[in-house]
């Protein structure tokens, strides 16, 4: 048992509906991928829009909690216990609101509550400190709400830069506050380093995603060219500042930095490296409407979903009060090998994908026949992924001590 605070209780209850929404994220992810198998393969149930749907909203949420958790312990007194509460119930009620619609493919309706209920929570956070971490969290839910319902309305040429800027500058932008929030935390630099060298980050952040956006619409080979370097430069920087903290981090048993070490890892091969090689207009039009860009996007989300378990065991260690591992290492080992093998999968999907409909076109199968040996192999990858979520979630909620509440 621990004694905690009204506000460390709703702090752990923040913790435990992310590690919930964790689990219905990985059954989002499977389900996407079942339904691309070819008919009468396993399940022909599952509607691929429907599946997509529900995997969309469910990351979108699960990153919100997270980030909404992260924002209530840097604001710290700042917004007092009551507010807290409301918060809490709130957000619970619309969280399981839009669980239940999401299979629906209310997709419109949903971005545009959500959206609403971003601008919200930032004019109830305005009285926040206004640290570099408040700013750039800020800035992140302010992207947020304004991109998801951009992407509904914006033509449909734009449609796929804004998808790709969510979650490559926008929701990266709050991952990245996470990040340097976290450092002092697991790292021998102090907090005074960490706000001195985030502004310099975001910036790096904020170009490397945007050019990245850029690539998914058709641009002129110079602007490729010229925009390649920049997008790894930019990668490079802030893999270097992560690293530099992995590297003098002091004893820390949250294996918090095991999960940030899986996030930038991520990061540098989806959108340090493909995203170099997606800018070039030749390469985006050969490759266009293959699985590439998917797997951009597969691990675009898993820099951010890794760094919210980052801060859910840190935060939990911290509530707890001592210094222990919350989960251990097995769903960290599953879930690495499982996105890094689905990742390579669906690359080669991609590649196979392009050598099917440039040279394949007179086949007697289908494409989800053909790939079906590689589909097989990414679906692996993904349930080994799930796996290790579920895992990750039954020693979480196995170490979930009582809760005594004590008043201040």
């Amino acid at each position: 048992m621990i004694q905690l605070s009204p506000r460390g209780k709703i702090l752990y209850q923040f913790l435990n509906l992310t590690v919930v929404l964790l689990l219905l994220y990985s059954v989002g992810f499977s389900l996407s991928a079942l339904s691309l198998l070819p008919a009468g393969q396993l399940t022909g149930l599952f509607s691929a829009a429907a599946s997509q749907e529900f995997r969309t909203q469910i990351f979108q949420l699960l990153c919100l909690t997270g980030f909404i958790s992260a924002g209530l312990m840097m604001a710290g007194e700042s917004l007092s216990d009551r507010e807290a509460a409301r918060a809490l119930r709130a957000w619970s009620a619309f969280v399981a609101l839009a669980a239940v619609l999401s299979p629906l493919e209310l997709g419109q309706l949903l971005d545009g509550i959500t959206a609403l209920a971003l601008l919200f929570i930032l004019l109830w956070c305005r009285r926040a400190d206004g640290s570099s971490f408040m700013r750039v969290w800020r800035l992140s839910l302010l992207l947020i709400a304004l991109s998801l319902p951009a992407g509904h309305i914006a033509p449909s040429a734009v449609g796929p830069a804004l998808d790709a800027f969510q979650r490559q500058a926008a929701f990266a932008l709050g991952a990245l506050s996470m990040v340097f929030w976290l450092m002092p935390r697991f790292s021998v630099g102090g907090r005074e380093k960490a706000l001195e060298s985030l502004p310099i980050a975001a910036l790096f952040l904020l170009l490397g995603g945007s050019l990245i956006s850029l690539g998914r619409m058709p641009l002129p080979a110079l602007i490729g060219l010229g925009a390649a370097p920049l997008v790894v430069l930019s990668y490079i920087i802030l893999a270097g500042h992560v690293a530099r903290s992995l590297r003098e981090r002091h004893e820390n048993a949250s294996l918090a930095t095991h999960w940030i070490a899986l996030a930038a890892l991520c990061w540098l091969a989806g959108a340090g490296i493909l995203g170099a090689l997606l800018i070039q207009s030749g390469i985006a039009e050969a490759l266009g409407g293959t699985d590439i860009s998917a797997a951009q996007d597969w691990l675009g989300e898993w820099f951010i979903a890794a760094v919210v378990l980052a801060f859910i065991n840190e935060a939990a260690t911290s509530l707890r009060g001592d210094n222990r591992r919350v989960t251990g290492y097995l769903p960290l080992w599953l879930i690495a090998f499982g996105v890094g093998a689905s990742f390579i999968a669906q690359l080669c999907r991609g590649v196979a994908q392009f050598y099917l409909r440039e040279f394949g076109a007179d086949t007697a199968f289908s494409e989800a026949e053909l790939l079906l040996p590689i589909t097989i192999v990414w679906l692996i990858g993904l349930l080994v992924a799930a796996a290790g979520i579920v895992v990750y979630a039954l020693g979480y909620f196995a170490r979930r001590p009582a809760i005594r509440l004590v008043e201040p």
